[in-house]
């Protein structure tokens, strides 16, 4: 009967560890789960960031291809706008060389002018 006790109370002990153990092994696979949802919702968190900034990197592109049209137009327009004033410079040149020439002349002829005018004027 002492045997049977005595294992009785080997098993009693053997139960109560194993209880021990699964109390420990379920708090541990709590604590994990727990973790694991903590993990979860980061990956949620950092995938909802990441589509976040692809959409930011598709938006930039798409301005940064916009003002480069931009500024190829403005390059264009800024290469007519140099012919043009070019254009006009020389213009402008041509203007002023006709202007020396007739006031030129016309000094010239004041000179002539006054010339006959004091050659009528000795008669």
């Amino acid at each position: 009967m002492d045997r049977i006790r005595e294992k009785m109370s080997h098993l009693q002990a053997d139960v109560d560890k194993a209880k021990a153990e699964a109390e420990k092994l379920t708090s541990k696979v709590k604590e994990l789960e727990e973790n694991n949802l903590e993990k979860d919702a980061q990956i949620a968190s950092l995938t909802d960031h990441h589509h976040e900034l692809e959409e930011l990197v598709e938006r930039t592109d798409k301005s940064v291809r916009v003002l480069k049209a931009q500024r190829d137009q403005d390059d264009i327009q800024a290469g007519h706008d140099e012919r043009r004033v070019q254009a006009l410079q020389t213009s402008c040149d041509q203007w002023e060389a006709k202007c020396k020439e007739m006031a030129e002349k016309h000094a010239k002829l004041q000179n002539d002018l006054d010339s006959l005018v004091g050659a009528m004027g000795d008669m």
